[in-house]
């Protein structure tokens, strides 16, 4: 593939973080009397702008916000993330990409500042250039953020790869003329992966086989 350039996704992508979402999501919907999903569900719903993929749970906001939703879930989050772990072989990817010298962006729909912490605590901060995450914890996309940078970057969009595991991040590399690839095993069932007609691949080590051939 040559890329000249790796943008990460982080949820789902390099931290392995599935569980725990689902996790808290049931936690939330069973406090307020309503039906919990299950994992099958979630990997084949899960989508982006959030707040759509919550009404699909069955909120209706009448009688809270989805931000006040939305932060009772990143409240939750925050206080066990450090519950997860890396993706198996993502590590190895970003130190390959390293040694081969080639730089490679954090972008998220991440809150900037738990974006940083959170790079920080699993010890990748020092694998990207920049670490790109949103202004709030809506979820709602990155690809103005993604736009921004490439704009600012001003390199061939065609030069970059973006490495994530959810139709998002094909449309945010779409947005901006990105090559991409898709982890299976993240918060998205493959079969979701596999309608985005992108390379999916199973283990970031078969990632890492393809692009340091």
């Amino acid at each position: 593939m040559d890329p000249k350039l790796l943008i990460w996704d982080w949820n789902g992508t390099i931290i392995d973080d599935a569980d725990l979402c689902f996790t808290i999501e049931n936690e939330l919907l069973r406090e307020r009397g309503m039906r919990e999903i299950t994992k099958e569900w979630y990997l084949a719903h899960f989508s982006f702008p959030v707040r759509a993929y919550y009404e699909q749970m069955g909120y209706t906001f009448e009688t809270e916000s989805f931000e006040a939703v939305s932060s009772d879930f990143m409240e939750r989050y925050r206080k066990r993330c450090a519950s997860c772990s890396l993706r198996d072989g993502v590590m190895d990817v970003l130190e390959s990409a390293g040694k081969r010298g080639i730089p490679q962006t954090l972008l998220s729909v991440t809150q900037q500042d738990d974006l940083q912490n959170q790079a920080h605590l699993f010890g990748v901060s020092d694998c990207f250039s920049e670490i790109l995450g949103q202004d709030d914890c809506l979820c709602v996309s990155k690809i103005d953020r993604a736009k921004t940078y490439m704009d600012r970057l001003g390199i061939d969009p065609r030069d970059a790869l973006f490495i994530g595991d959810t139709n998002h991040d094909v449309e945010t590399a779409n947005a901006v003329g990105c090559r991409c690839v898709l982890l299976a095993g993240g918060h998205q069932a493959k079969d979701v992966l596999l309608r985005c007609g992108v390379p999916v691949y199973d283990t970031a080590e078969a990632l890492g086989k393809d692009l340091f051939r």
